[in-house]
């Protein structure tokens, strides 16, 4: 297992990687985003681990300015909602979990992300679908009006989590739709079947980035009841931690799935804080600390 000399050491590489602001002029075509080793996965590694302070400022005023001037602020749905000025034409076509990982990143540090760039929130509680989740994939607000547990997630944990003031109702009817959506799909089941949607999903993923799974819904349902005082249905925690038993010992969670892995859905390059994290196998404090906060709520 990776030592905390090891993490400490990384953490000062990526701080180090980070204050190179031309990190951020890189890869910023519809083909490249430098996925897994580029500024916002450093950035996104670091909020995770809780050390989002220690991003440099330099790489935050960065960041901000490529959200204001590189991102088309509308969601793609129909011809007639991408840009068509010359200049604009090649902005990032943003997804709705890609812009809510940024989102929080951004408001983790401390940044006033809806003074600044107030059209990010706008697009979250915007792009909500009728079952009350989202999808990243246009073609559902055109045909299906079916949602991504994967889309829904970030979108609902920025609006939660950094919302420091009373929600209004739109925000309340954006949180309870979502919930109820998760809690419909028991977090991973099919709504119709009642069969796991995704096996992957069971396995607890550490750092997620944009991915998803069931401890990652179980801390937003448990944390989303918690706050908006509504009760979640009888045995729904217990089915859920039932559900991960084979990576828990009760207390403490160990890492079933690394969404950077060769062999996995999302395989790519990576870069050294992530290969100094626990490994699949071992134990993940941050997850660990995750499963105390829901079972306690």
């Amino acid at each position: 297992m990776p030592t905390r000399r090891a993490v400490t050491a990384e953490i000062e590489a990526s701080i180090a990687f980070l204050e190179n602001t031309s990190h951020f002029e890189r890869g910023h075509d519809e083909n490249s985003r430098n996925k897994w080793d580029g500024a916002w996965r450093h950035m996104a590694a670091l909020y995770e681990i809780g050390e989002v302070r220690r991003i440099p400022e330099s790489a935050i005023v960065q960041a901000k300015h490529l959200l204001r001037t590189r991102v088309w602020p509308v969601f793609v749905i129909r011809d007639s909602d991408a840009p068509a000025r010359e200049e604009d034409l090649d902005r990032w076509d943003c997804c709705h979990c890609e812009l809510a990982v940024f989102y929080q990143i951004l408001a983790a540090y401390g940044c006033d992300v809806d003074t600044e760039m107030p059209w990010i929130r706008e697009w979250l509680l915007k792009n909500q679908l009728p079952d009350g989740g989202l999808n990243c994939d246009p073609d559902a607000y055109l045909h299906s009006r079916k949602s991504s547990i994967v889309s829904t997630l970030p979108p609902l944990e920025a609006i939660l989590r950094h919302t420091h003031r009373p929600f209004t109702e739109r925000e309340k009817a954006f949180l309870d739709g979502g919930a109820r959506y998760l809690i419909e799909h028991r977090l991973v089941c099919s709504k119709r079947s009642g069969e796991v949607i995704n096996g992957a999903w069971l396995k607890p993923c550490f750092p997620r980035f944009f991915e998803y799974d069931l401890l990652r819904g179980l801390s937003f349902v448990t944390e989303w009841s918690q706050k908006r005082g509504k009760p979640l249905p009888d045995g729904f925690v217990e089915q859920a931690l039932a559900r991960v038993a084979d990576y828990s010992d009760g207390e403490n969670i160990r890492i079933g799935r690394q969404v950077w892995d060769p062999e996995g859905e999302w395989g790519g390059e990576t870069f050294g804080l992530l290969e100094a994290l626990p490994r699949i196998g071992e134990t993940s404090e941050q997850l660990s600390r995750e499963l105390k906060a829901s079972v306690n709520r």
